[in-house]
């Protein structure tokens, strides 16, 4: 949002003397360095994502969504998320999970994966989990994140928990990451998981 000029009252009155001028000049000042941002940021509440960047952290982190450390990307990735989070409401969902992903890491980086569970199992539920349709095996309200080798390994445990806030409640969400198999390497872990993405944060 444009700044509102709040000295505007005083840079348009008529000064007639040295002394008006030098104290409208400090006054203007003083202002400028210890209310005039505040103050913006105040009015920008009323449409967080148009405001400054410290508005659009304070309202993403509210409301329990996405907030970036990146050097260049992160203040517009959070201002089109945040936005496209309130315009939303209530048809939120996969749809708007599989959309902070691209807008975090790019759409051919991820996988967001409905798992099916074996109906003669289903005593035994979670235990049979399928990422694949199979007979007498129903959808359940479980889903696996996949990121792929090439998305930050740090981002993505910082980023773990906010995800499945990013879904509806009864949505149990798993996030696996590539990038800790390769770091993992042969290692006995890495092979008790034979070459599955590693779970970096499980939400059960």
């Amino acid at each position: 949002m444009d700044p509102i000029s709040f000295t505007r009252p005083i840079d348009e009155h008529y000064v007639s003397t040295g002394l008006q001028t030098a104290l409208a000049k400090a006054f203007k000042q003083v202002f400028a360095q210890n209310f005039e941002q505040s103050i913006q940021d105040l009015l920008d509440y009323g449409c967080p994502h148009i405001g400054s960047k410290t508005v659009v952290e304070r309202f993403s982190k509210q409301n329990g969504l996405v907030v970036l450390r990146r050097n260049n990307t992160s203040d517009t990735l959070m201002r089109i998320i945040y936005a496209n989070w309130s315009s939303m409401g209530n048809k939120r969902g996969l749809a708007f999970l599989g959309f902070v992903l691209r807008m975090l890491w790019g759409k051919d980086h991820f996988q967001i994966i409905r798992l099916w569970h074996s109906l003669e199992k289903l005593k035994e539920y979670p235990a049979y989990l399928s990422d694949f349709e199979k007979p007498n095996y129903f959808l359940t309200s479980r889903i696996r994140i996949v990121l792929d080798k090439t998305v930050d390994a740090n981002e993505v445990v910082e980023l773990s928990p906010i995800l499945r806030r990013l879904v509806p409640a009864n949505i149990v969400v798993k996030v696996h990451s590539m990038a800790f198999d390769r770091d993992l390497g042969t290692t006995s872990f890495a092979a008790a998981i034979t070459a599955k993405p590693y779970a970096v944060y499980n939400f059960l």
